[in-house]
């Protein structure tokens, strides 16, 4: 019978610092926190096994999880998303990854290089009892890492609780470009917060586009496979709605690859029963954020070229004006707009955030405090919103 042959296990692998060529290159980052569980993402400099080793804040004993799927761990792979579950609610927790190169995957020999443990770094999963928010959100920054990181400093991103990015922050999904989600936003968000709080990322019209557009959603992995959803972090529901592009799909630049009439009907279908459920009648704040406005400007409708555009605001609009939403955040137009209610056929609050802006919401005692800044650290908006 024959032997499988490690000829390097975790103990024997050579513990490597910075001056290796073997490292985690990108990541750690979290996503999809919830009560239980979260994500954490990376990717590795070369092919790898990794694991996580997981424990509660203050205790030595830790648990290790894997990425898995039908019966096989992830191997001999650069990218690991490791799911970690079972989780207390409200809990202070630590992770770190173990990883190490295979330098040769066979049947039944396998050959490990170096390995790594990188450091302890630290989360806490949603508390069901968290009252309020402070939500930084922004929009079409277009690969310009350095324009995000000024955003978040100028809305004191250390103070804020979760992260949401409203789609458009790349300009497309290509192989001959340089642009990855990596360079354009991943990396600067780890920089200053993500292996700790999570970000949540809404598609915009731009991360459809390219020959590696459907990887997109990869990057964001969630438990239901879906790019829209939910999070109620706390007294705080976050609906996240995937607009799709803006022209029909039977536009010619499409050349017949986009079906998303039909994705927004699943979407709609979807809305209307997170609506009526528990889970979001117990909330008290109801935030929105999509890709497109649900208003469109009038000589634009008249031009019937993003008929898409159009689309979703007939396929959403009338179901969120009896869902007793508190707003709605958007980007896309690259403008500054706020659209009081019953503006635009809209009963709720519509804020566009702009092209080289940001939002930061603070929510507390029924109010929701919204204040908008520019490039340059300049408030250009600042309102109180009383919620219903």
């Amino acid at each position: 019978m024959k032997r499988f042959l490690f000829l390097c296990m975790w103990g024997l692998g050579m513990n490597v610092s910075g001056q290796s060529s073997f490292q985690i290159d990108h990541g750690p980052y979290l996503q999809e926190m919830r009560q239980d569980g979260v994500t954490v993402v990376f990717h590795t400099s070369k092919s790898s096994f990794s694991r996580l080793e997981v424990r509660e804040r203050g205790s030595s004993a830790s648990q290790s999880y894997y990425e898995t799927a039908h019966g096989l761990r992830n191997a001999d792979a650069q990218f690991f998303k490791i799911r970690t579950e079972d989780l207390k609610a409200g809990t202070e927790y630590e992770y770190r990854i173990c990883t190490k190169e295979v330098k040769s995957f066979q049947p039944y020999k396998v050959v490990f290089g170096d390995s790594l443990t990188s450091k302890w770094y630290s989360f806490k999963t949603i508390d069901p009892h968290q009252k309020g928010a402070s939500i930084f959100i922004t929009s079409d920054i277009h690969n310009r890492p350095e324009l995000l990181e000024k955003l978040l400093r100028y809305c004191d991103y250390q103070t804020c609780t979760s992260f949401f990015y409203a789609g458009d922050m790349m300009n497309y999904m290509e192989k001959s470009s340089n642009e990855n989600p990596f360079s354009a936003f991943i990396d600067t968000s780890v920089k200053l917060f993500a292996s700790s709080v999570p970000f949540e990322v809404v598609r915009g019209n731009h991360e459809t586009r390219g020959n590696l557009a459907r990887t997109f959603p990869s990057y964001f992995p969630k438990s239901d496979g879906k790019v829209y959803g939910s999070y109620l972090l706390g007294d705080v529901m976050v609906v996240m709605l995937d607009c799709g592009e803006d022209k029909a799909d039977a536009h010619p630049v499409y050349a017949g690859f986009t079906d998303y009439s039909a994705y927004r009907v699943e979407q709609r279908k979807w809305l209307e029963a997170l609506v009526k459920s528990k889970e979001y009648k117990k909330a008290r704040y109801h935030i929105v954020i999509c890709h497109f406005p649900l208003a469109i400007p009038e000589e634009e409708v008249k031009k019937n070229v993003f008929w898409g555009w159009k689309e979703v605001r007939d396929t959403f609009l009338p179901l969120l004006n009896k869902a007793d939403v508190d707003l709605l955040v958007s980007g896309h137009t690259h403008r500054f707009f706020y659209h009081a209610p019953n503006m635009v056929e809209n009963s709720f609050p519509m804020l566009e955030q702009g092209y080289d802006s940001a939002v930061r919401l603070d929510l507390s005692d029924g109010k929701i405090n919204m204040k908008v800044v520019n490039k340059d650290g300049k408030k250009i908006y600042d309102k109180i919103l009383k919620i219903k």
